[in-house]
């Protein structure tokens, strides 16, 4: 699918590690969007596995939140997976 992105404004992309045997806690990030491919790129996240659970998702036009519990660490590819969300 061919998705326009926004020239007007960022999406903030924020995830939350509630698993305190992680190295990873948070991460932030902005995207020219729009939602849609945000919403996309997060489906092969999850399809990846790198998360034990996904707690929450919240997403709006201007926003994009994830809380997930993994004892996973950045290196365990945590991070490559997070930053295929553009």
């Amino acid at each position: 699918a061919k998705f326009t992105t926004h020239d007007d404004f960022d999406v903030t992309i924020i995830w939350q590690n509630i698993d305190s045997r992680s190295n990873f806690m948070m991460f932030r990030k902005e995207s020219k969007g729009p939602i849609e491919r945000i919403l996309i790129d997060f489906g092969a996240v999850l399809k990846s596995g790198v998360f034990d659970q996904i707690v929450s998702v919240n997403a709006s036009k201007h926003f994009f939140s994830v809380t997930v519990a993994t004892e996973k660490n950045k290196e365990d590819g945590v991070m490559d997976q997070i930053s295929m969300v553009k």
